[in-house]
């Protein structure tokens, strides 16, 4: 068993709902990783499956690992209480059914930040998409290797794929918003946009299991949209205006058209909707010729001609 003595390189912040299936491939990933000096905070937020007792007889192996128990309160809280937990000089933000993509990807992420002194370090990421019967895998990275300007990226999503100095985020205030869905671009944002540049490296550092958006309660629906809103305003004031139309374009994905006839009735998710359509600047569009369409479907459910 491995026991933790002085600077603490990585803190892995990871909240875990009913992931029994998952979760054994996961904490694998990370306690198998050449990098040591680690910290390992799992978030238990409410599971009722077997995710519970995983944890416990994981904790029994490696003492690296740190269980916190709560009701459930979103992945979001979950990840907000590993910032304020972590003792490591970066964090990264593992989902408790994805993984890292070897051994070697924290050491990697770990170094180059060290050596170039970088907020943010980032590499690869191989994505699994399952539906129904087929399994899709694709791979997003960088082609090169070296430091780019968030203004030139204005990107919203894959925060997993970095590492952030833990101080940097404790300082600024910059925590996941409480959503229970659509709370990380909001986040990435944000802290994209504070540190202003970022470090990358070309090798593939982590697996994603793709989340398709599918039967949404009430509540995690008007979170999903609030989230997009917040991420529109966001691009608005910090004038990132690729990233808002790219954000905007997301209205025209099937997640968003899907849950929004399914609560087109309701005059609560009525209210969010009808605020970011006709919130939506269209003279900054005009301006800055971002060649941007709103689905059809929306603009009809609000009545915007």
């Amino acid at each position: 068993m491995i026991k933790l003595s002085g600077e603490i390189y990585i803190a892995n912040s990871i909240p875990i709902f009913n992931r029994e299936k998952y979760l054994s491939a996961c904490l694998n990933s990370v306690i198998n990783q050449t990098l040591k000096k680690i910290e390992i905070i799992c978030v238990d937020d409410g599971s009722t499956d077997n995710s519970t007792n995983i944890l416990k007889s994981f904790k029994n192996l490696d003492n690296r690992i740190i269980i916190i128990s709560q009701t459930n309160h979103g992945s979001g809280y979950s990840r907000n209480k590993g910032i304020n937990l972590s003792n490591g000089k970066y964090i990264s933000f593992l989902d408790s059914d994805d993984m890292y993509y070897d051994n070697h990807a924290l050491k990697l992420l770990y170094e180059k930040a060290k050596k170039f002194n970088a907020i943010i370090c980032g590499g690869g990421m191989k994505k699994i998409l399952k539906i129904k019967n087929r399994t899709i895998i694709n791979y997003t990275f960088f082609e090169n290797e070296g430091f780019i300007n968030y203004e030139d990226y204005q990107y919203d999503y894959d925060y997993q794929r970095y590492i952030y100095n833990s101080n940097f985020l404790k300082r600024n205030k910059l925590y996941f918003p409480k959503y229970l869905r659509y709370q990380d671009p909001p986040f990435f944002i944000k802290t994209m946009a504070k540190a202003k540049k970022f470090y990358v490296v070309k090798n593939i550092t982590n697996i994603y299991r793709q989340n398709i958006y599918k039967d949404l309660n009430l509540k995690q629906a008007i979170d999903l949209f609030n989230g997009l809103e917040e991420c529109l305003q966001l691009g608005e004031k910090l004038k990132l205006y690729k990233l808002y139309k790219k954000i905007i374009e997301r209205l025209n994905l099937r997640q968003f058209i899907k849950t929004a006839k399914k609560y087109s009735k309701n005059k609560e998710f009525m209210k969010i909707l009808t605020k970011i359509i006709k919130n939506i600047n269209i003279e900054l569009i005009n301006k800055n010729k971002l060649n941007v369409t709103i689905n059809n479907f929306f603009l009809k459910l609000i009545k915007v001609k």
